[in-house]
Formats: C-alpha cells, structure tokens, sequence
C-alpha cells in the first residue's frame, strides 16, 4: 500500500506480536497509537476506515471511528471461527462491510446479519504462486521457514535446523534454503543456523517455494503460500507455555494450519509444543521429500486445494466494493465471489 502511495504513519508490520506475554511489552506503544489514531480520525475526517487484519488493534479503532459516523470496512477477518467467537457482536456494532478471504467465513458473518463478501485470497495474485514449477522438476532443495516474527523464529527456528542438520546427514546433496521478512530476520536465522549450509533470501519467498521439493514450515500464511506452490510440508509451530496453555482452553478448531482448515481434514502433518521433536520430524520430512506414496497423495490434495480458492483478484474485489460504497453509500453492493470475480 505503501507503493501504491499510501502515507504511512506508523509501521504496525513491524512491531507485529502474537501471544499474551509478548503483546504486554508494547502496551505503552499501542497506548500511545490509540491516541494519535483517535486525533487523525477526528481532525481529518476521513470517508471510510479501512482495516487490514490484526484484531487487537483494529476492532478498536472500529469502535472510534464508528463513533464519529465513519464507515468501516475490514480486509482479512479476524479469526472468529478458530476463538473469541463473541467477536462478532463487536463486528456487528462497529464494521460497516467485512470483506473476508477465506470461503468459509462469508456465510458465519451473513448468518450474523453482517453485510460480508469472499473476495479471494490475496496469495492468489502473486504471479509467482499463480504458475509453479511442476513438482518432478525440482531438485533435492529443502526449505525451513520458521515465521516472519523474531519470538517465532526464536522457537521455532532451532528445531527446524537441527531436523535440517539431520536430513542432510542422510542425504548430502540436499540444498537448505530459507526467506526472511528481511535482513534482521535473515541475520536472526543465519546465528541460530550456525554451521548449517543454509542460504537465505531476503523478501523472496517465492522463489525459494519454487525451488523447493519440500519443506518445513511454521503455522500462518506460510503455509497456505506453500501450499499454492505445490509445495509438500511439514507444519511445525512452538509457541510460549502460557500463551499455549490459553489457547488450548479458548481454540476450537481441529487444526492449526490454513492448508487443513480449508480442506476440512489433516492434508499436511502438524507438529505442535513438545511434539515437534527433530525425531519426530525427521522421518516426516522424509516420506515427503522422498519418491512414494506420501508424497504423491500430498500433491494430489495441494492441488484440489488450490482449486478450490479460485483465482486471482483478491485486492482488485475488494478495492472495487469500498470504492462503490464511498460513492454510492453502504448497502449498494452485492456479493462478489473471490473466485469467479461475478455478482451472487
């Protein structure tokens, strides 16, 4: 957005956090950014608040700006479906459209009389995942993709190398490669990599997919990304004990990864806490990089998978929705389907 010519204020990106222990260290900040946010939307009053994922943050700025009579529209859904369902009262008073990403979750806001459209996931305009290599053409090329968040990295990242390290012990022409976010992240994986041949690219995750025959992969968009591109994973995920131990009693959902959601079963292994084990993953690792069964049934699902998200035009869709509403006035749309780009 920003080069496309948005004027950016403050990088949320950047300070983004997951878990109770870790957003407490930067209440002071949030604190203070609720304010100017409240400031801007009151001096410059804008014609539409657009928000982009990250619920903690958003659903309050919702509340502000619905209170100066300012309408409200939100790009990427928080993840009711999975916990804080009550969410959706919130959503209710405050958000004037949802324009979610994920096809499962128009009919839960529908059903909430809330005005909702699919619009497609935005991964599905990156011309790179749009046209992957065909899967018999890549070479022995493994990939560990520990997370964009520097606590993600420092859990997760650790494990993944060490069942690299393992790997590699058994199949010695094996290529390790990573993405980072950018060069601190890259820097963060290359000390805990140590002495692991491991190259990382910086802000180039779609070449690293691909190239790789098969990866390790921690839970988030990475996954979904790495599904798209053909990709045979393993999803593996650590995340802080307490943070843990509050989402086992609030999360109710069967899986952690998008790619399981959306298929509506386990298609891809997910190793979580305790169980993501280098020797667990090993063996893992190598029914999926390895010729066989595994991995033929693996591919097959990959791309009913990715059938079934449509096509590109995520952003278009939903750019075109609050354009026409800001113009015309809310209520003066119908619902697009993210994967046909038509009217309902």
């Amino acid at each position: 957005m920003q080069a496309a010519g948005m004027e950016l204020r403050f990088n949320l990106a950047a300070m983004a956090v997951m878990g109770v222990a870790e957003v407490a260290r930067h209440l002071g900040t949030l604190r203070r950014l609720f304010g100017e946010l409240r400031r801007t939307l009151t001096q410059e009053r804008p014609d539409a608040l657009v928000l982009v994922d990250y619920p903690g943050f958003n659903l309050r700025a919702a509340a502000m700006a619905r209170e100066l009579g300012i309408p409200v529209y939100y790009f990427i859904s928080p993840q009711i479906w999975a916990w804080k369902k009550r969410r959706i009262h919130e959503i209710a008073r405050t958000v004037t459209r949802m324009l979610v990403i994920l096809p499962f979750e128009e009919p839960l806001y529908r059903q909430a009389g809330i005005a909702c459209d699919y619009v497609g996931h935005p991964l599905l305009d990156d011309p790179m995942l749009s046209s992957p290599p065909p899967a018999e053409e890549r070479g022995p090329v493994l990939a560990i993709l520990p997370g964009s968040r520097e606590q993600e990295i420092r859990r997760i990242g650790p494990v993944m190398v060490e069942t690299a390290r393992r790997y590699i012990a058994r199949y010695p022409d094996t290529k390790v490669v990573s993405a980072a976010v950018n060069r601190e992240r890259a820097e963060q994986i290359r000390s805990i990599a140590g002495d692991l041949p491991l190259e990382i690219r910086i802000k180039d995750m779609e070449s690293v997919l691909h190239e790789t025959r098969g990866a390790l992969v921690a839970s988030g968009t990475a996954t979904l990304q790495t599904a798209l591109a053909g990709v045979p994973m393993v999803v593996v995920y650590w995340m802080h004990p307490l943070t843990f131990l509050l989402a086992a009693s609030l999360v109710r959902v069967p899986h952690i990864s998008l790619v399981n959601l959306l298929a509506g079963r386990e298609i891809v292994p997910e190793k979580i806490q305790a169980g993501a084990r280098p020797s667990a993953l090993l063996p893992i690792l190598e029914s999926i990089m390895q010729p066989g069964s595994v991995r033929d049934r693996m591919l097959q699902d990959l791309q009913l998978l990715r059938n079934q998200l449509g096509g590109p035009g995520a952003s278009v869709r939903a750019a075109e929705i609050i354009i026409r509403e800001v113009e015309h006035g809310p209520g003066k749309t119908t619902g697009h389907k993210g994967g046909q780009g038509g009217n309902a």
